[in-house]
């Protein structure tokens, strides 16, 4: 897999899936645009792109959801390099709520980044994205069997996410772009850090579930990132490809 002189931003690029996958694009050649809000992750990610490629990655510390924030992101991009090849959308937050819960304001949050940010992304990157006849990545959660309490708005906003690809795929293709989705399981990040869950109710919903499935490292799902944004399937589109460590199956 080449990317050489192919320009890729990745969002979400400050920790875990979205560092990973920056840093592989790096060693594959890529120029890069790097989104996240923490400012020294963001950095050390950076840093090791550099040391891959050797060359400087665009670095953008923003809030997505913020208005003016994607289209900031699209335009920097092109005065930077004057062309975009591939959109990663791996930018995410999991809270907690239930329909019990006064979770709106919880829902809405996650919406905005969960689904919102990558759908306006696409739709401000799609002119550069035709010329190249590039394509689009979106990452979103397995698809459980078994439902755990506190988890309902995550997983809707992240199969809205599912169903864009599908949808959206139909309608990029007669414009040569592409659009799929990678589907990890359970992956060794920081993301259990910001819930608002007692270590007794995280063991609950992960450690039970860690026991009978493989925990994936972000590297391996770095792998399968970089693997559809190439053109060794060019005809690859609309698919929604499970990297699932046994998740499935449960």
């Amino acid at each position: 897999m080449d990317f050489t002189n192919k320009v890729v931003i990745v969002t979400g690029a400050s920790s875990g899936i979205g560092a990973a996958s920056a840093i592989l694009f790096a060693k594959h050649g890529a120029k890069l645009t790097l989104i996240g809000r923490d400012e020294q992750r963001l950095n050390n990610v950076a840093e090791k792109c550099q040391e891959a490629n050797g060359l400087t990655p665009l670095c953008l510390r923003l809030d997505l959801t913020a208005n003016g924030s994607c289209a900031e992101v699209i335009t920097k991009t092109v005065a930077t390099y004057e062309r975009i090849d591939v959109l990663v959308n791996c930018a995410a937050k999991m809270l907690i709520g239930s329909l019990f819960d006064d979770s709106m304001e919880t829902f809405d949050e996650m919406l905005d980044i969960n689904l919102r940010v990558p759908y306006k992304l696409t739709h401000l990157a799609l002119p550069y994205l035709v010329k190249t006849k590039g394509n689009i990545v979106n990452l979103h959660a397995t698809k459980y069997t078994k439902v755990v309490h506190g988890f309902l708005p995550y997983t809707i906003t992240k199969a809205g996410l599912e169903r864009f690809t599908r949808s959206a795929a139909v309608e990029l293709s007669s414009e040569g772009v592409r659009m799929n989705a990678v589907q990890p399981g359970l992956t060794k990040t920081n993301i259990l850090a910001n819930l608002a869950m007692e270590k007794d109710e995280i063991e609950y919903a992960y450690g039970v579930l860690a026991n009978k499935m493989k925990v994936l490292d972000p590297e391996e799902v770095a792998k399968m990132v970089l693997f559809v944004a190439s053109d060794v399937c060019p005809n690859l589109n609309g698919a929604d490809i499970g990297l699932t460590g046994g998740t499935s199956f449960l």
